[in-house]
């Protein structure tokens, strides 16, 4: 019983330092944690419907087969975008509920939260390096296939996939955001006016060469 526990709070993000100090707490109690394990679970597996019913959505946008409304685009994510160029937030419904779940967990909702922005905080730094060097890719005359910005936009594909399964699909999906999405375009238009239109191209260009 004890490997599995070890199993399941490794899938909800533990480590094993971490593991190791609420299993080892005299007043663990085991049933208590399988029901949190099980509600944690439950969440995510309805998250995971959501997010697959916005990507059938998003495909059928891509296609011209049905408009989809700004509302239903972030469907799932439980994102948060962030104005004055602080990048996007988002957190799992999972992790707040095994804060607060658990008997006594090490992990507590205020650990959850300090590992949730400074996670967000350093894809967000990422990703503004990869703004600024797209930045300079188009100041440079280079081609949104080129080797040099697919190398660039290998690195954002990367970081993207730290947040959700960034497929062929998705990723696409994302490229026609940043391109058309407002609230997209009021992050990447300060670092240049062309920077939407230049990553999306970008985007599908190496989703078709690396992600069908």
């Amino acid at each position: 019983m004890q490997l599995q526990q070890i199993l399941f709070f490794k899938e909800l993000g533990f480590s094993l330092k971490q593991i190791q100090k609420v299993l080892g707490k005299d007043d663990f109690d085991q049933l208590s944690a399988l029901y949190s394990h099980r509600k944690s679970l439950t969440l995510e597996w309805e998250k995971i419907g959501v997010l697959l019913k916005t990507i059938d959505k998003t495909i059928k946008h891509m296609k011209g087969k049905k408009k989809m409304k700004d509302k239903e685009i972030f469907d799932g994510f439980n994102i948060t975008l962030v104005k004055k160029g602080k990048g996007v937030e988002s957190y799992s419904a999972a992790e707040e509920v095994v804060g607060k779940s658990v008997k006594n967990p090490t992990k507590s909702v205020a650990d959850v939260e300090k590992r949730r922005k400074a996670f967000y905080e350093n894809i967000t730094k990422t990703t503004h390096a990869i703004f600024r060097e797209l930045v300079h890719c188009i100041e440079k005359g280079l081609d949104p296939d080129s080797d040099e910005v697919q190398r660039i936009i290998k690195k954002h594909h990367t970081s993207a996939e730290q947040i959700h399964t960034a497929t062929q699909e998705v990723y696409k999906a994302l490229a026609q955001l940043y391109q058309e999405h407002p609230e997209f375009r009021k992050q990447l238009d300060p670092f240049h006016p062309k920077l939407a239109t230049f990553m999306a191209k970008a985007m599908k260009v190496f989703a078709d060469r690396k992600l069908s």
